[in-house]
Formats: structure tokens, C-alpha cells, sequence
């Protein structure tokens, strides 16, 4: 087995009939047989002829993949490297304490399922004349409200351990629909204190009824990112 240098890796990069090779802590792999690396590209995020070595700590599957693979050579510039300092962030005790109890997963089930809930008794109440239902929807919206910082700080505080920090396209998406989500929390607010203030009417109504309406695809979308990030496709 020989050595490669970068340059030399950067010619494997799956295009144009190149094999496809990716390096990990100093061994370079040929993934070419990999449906996963289709054209040197991985969930549309990692590219072929580069070292992953600190993309795989940020990956939801371990380093036990490239064991599927034949190493082809050595890296060994990057050894060095590999050796002297670690790609992993370390948590300090209290983060550690957090993580260990995996709160993401479970906190973000809560925005979502009220969320979603509001939206379905605001269709419910255009068929059912009950004033309940709008206080009902409120209150699915003000917890939902109070949960979601929960969630987007445990899920920052997992990104950046548990997935090193690393600034992917899904990550840029997911904040988008965080924003978005945050705005139609303001625009239901506002809304709800204008219809208490006597400011009713046809306009208001529909103002608060599509707003919240589109809450629930935007926290479904949220929630897809969010298992693409742990089962990518």
C-alpha cells in the first residue's frame, strides 16, 4: 500500500469516470462502489478526493462504515495531524450531564405536536361553531411557544458537540424554518392581543387562521431536516 498526498486525492473525486476516494485519519478509501457517492457526492454535502476525517464526528454513523471499504493508501500528511489533536469538541460536565440524557429528540416533539394540533382544531372550528376551540387553539400555540426554546437550545447544544459545529445545508435550512417558526409565533400574538383590543373582523381572522395553519408544515419540515440529519438517505 502506498502513500497519496492531497493534490493526489483531489483527482479521485467520482466525475468525469475518476474513482472515487475519500480519506479517513490518515487511510484513504475507495468508495466508488458506494450508491451513497453517486457522481463523489454524500447526502449532497461531503465530496469525494477530500479528507473526512472531521466530517465523520459530526456524522450520525460511526467510523465502523469505512470498514466497508478497501483502503487503497496512506494519507500521511494527515497522520501527523490526527495524532497531535483531536477533531472532537469536548463538552464540559454540565453539557456532558445534558447530552448523556439525549433532550433534542425529546424536546422538539413538543412544538411539534402542538403546533400541528392547533392547526388542526383551527380547521376543526370552521365547521364547528364553538368558541372553545379558539382557546384551545391559543393554548396549543403558547405552549408550543414556551417549549421551542427548549428545543432550539438543545438542539445548538447537540450540534455543537455532538455534531462538531459543522455548518451544513440542512443545519442552514433548519435555521430558515426556526425564523419562519418564530415570526408566526409574533403573528399570532399580535393578532390575538388586536382581536381582544376590539380590532376583529374578517381580515384579522384569516390573518390568524393562515398563520396558523402554516405552522404545522413548517414544524413537519423541521422535523424531516432533523431525521435527515440522523438517517441520512
Amino acid at each position: 500500500m502506498g502513500a497519496m498526498n492531497k493534490d493526489e486525492l483531489h483527482g479521485y473525486d467520482g466525475k468525469d469516470e475518476n474513482k472515487t476516494y475519500v480519506a479517513y485519519e490518515g487511510k484513504v478509501y475507495d468508495v466508488s462502489g458506494s450508491k451513497l457517492w453517486r457522481n463523489g457526492k454524500h447526502v449532497k454535502t461531503h465530496h469525494a478526493g477530500h479528507d473526512l476525517s472531521r466530517a465523520m464526528a459530526a456524522a450520525p454513523h460511526g467510523p465502523e462504515v469505512m470498514e466497508r471499504f478497501e483502503v487503497v493508501a496512506e494519507l500521511m500528511e494527515e497522520k501527523v495531524a490526527a495524532a497531535g489533536e483531536s477533531v472532537i469538541k469536548t463538552p464540559p460536565k454540565w453539557a456532558e450531564r445534558i447530552l448523556d440524557e439525549h433532550p433534542h429528540p425529546i424536546s422538539v416533539h413538543f412544538p411539534i405536536a402542538l403546533c400541528i394540533a392547533a392547526a388542526l382544531f383551527s380547521l376543526l372550528g370552521l365547521f364547528i361553531s364553538d368558541p372553545a376551540l379558539e382557546k384551545v387553539v391559543f393554548y396549543n400555540i403558547v405552549l408550543a411557544l414556551l417549549s421551542t426554546p427548549v428545543a432550539i437550545f438543545t438542539g445548538v447544544l447537540s450540534w455543537y458537540y455532538n455534531y462538531n459545529g459543522i455548518w451544513t445545508h440542512i443545519y442552514r435550512i433548519k435555521t430558515y424554518l426556526t425564523i419562519l417558526l418564530a415570526l408566526e409565533f409574533a403573528v399570532v400574538l399580535v393578532v390575538r392581543f388586536a382581536l381582544a383590543g376590539g380590532g376583529g373582523g374578517d381580515v384579522w381572522f384569516w390573518v390568524n387562521m393562515v398563520t396558523v395553519l402554516a405552522m404545522a408544515p413548517t414544524v413537519m419540515a423541521l422535523g424531516y431536516y432533523g431525521g435527515k440529519i440522523t438517517f441520512p438517505s
